[in-house]
């Protein structure tokens, strides 16, 4: 197996109430592995261009007027057009799914992620392989779109090692 593009999905809001990120810092460690193990190798991260949206005052006072009108029902595509602009930013990085050779999701802690969910389902019917890094094994979400899971990032990388030794093999 030779994958020359990753996409790195992840929680970032989680299940956290309002706007409030989750530490971000598994996407550089788990870059930092594939990059050792795959020279060569892209790493995409969707979340750079919705983080730099969800950073703005903008962005935070567009979906907080939002927040203020919703009633018993709300037509969401005549929200505030800064939020008009995260809904289309986080549609297009989720697309960036389908066109990567491999999709790792980073999902510890047993928090759910429903934008990796998205991420992962769109890699999964465009065939593109999933890998799971997390401890909700009970998830049926997970079992069902998984391709391989490991418990922790350890075990991942021992994968990845154990993927790079055999194509080393295989090319020589």
């Amino acid at each position: 197996m030779t994958f020359k593009r990753i996409f790195l999905a992840g929680t970032i809001q989680g299940s956290n109430q309002g706007l409030n990120i989750e530490d971000q810092s598994y996407r550089t460690a788990l870059a930092s592995i594939l990059e050792n193990h795959l020279p060569g190798v892209e790493c995409f991260d969707p979340s750079g261009p919705v983080l730099e949206l969800l950073g703005t005052a903008e962005t935070l006072d567009a979906v907080q007027q939002m927040l203020g009108s919703i009633g018993r029902a709300t037509r969401v595509d005549s929200a505030p057009v800064r939020v008009q602009e995260l809904r289309g930013t986080f549609r297009s990085m989720t697309s960036e799914a389908t066109k990567c050779d491999l999709l790792i999701a980073y999902l510890p802690n047993s928090m759910p992620s429903m934008g990796t969910a998205m991420e992962m389902y769109a890699a999964h019917l465009s065939g593109v392989p999933v890998v799971t890094i997390t401890d909700m094994v009970q998830n049926l979400s997970i079992i069902s779109i998984s391709d391989w899971i490991f418990s922790d990032v350890q075990a991942f990388e021992s994968w990845v090692a154990e993927l790079a030794s055999v194509e080393e093999h295989t090319a020589v």
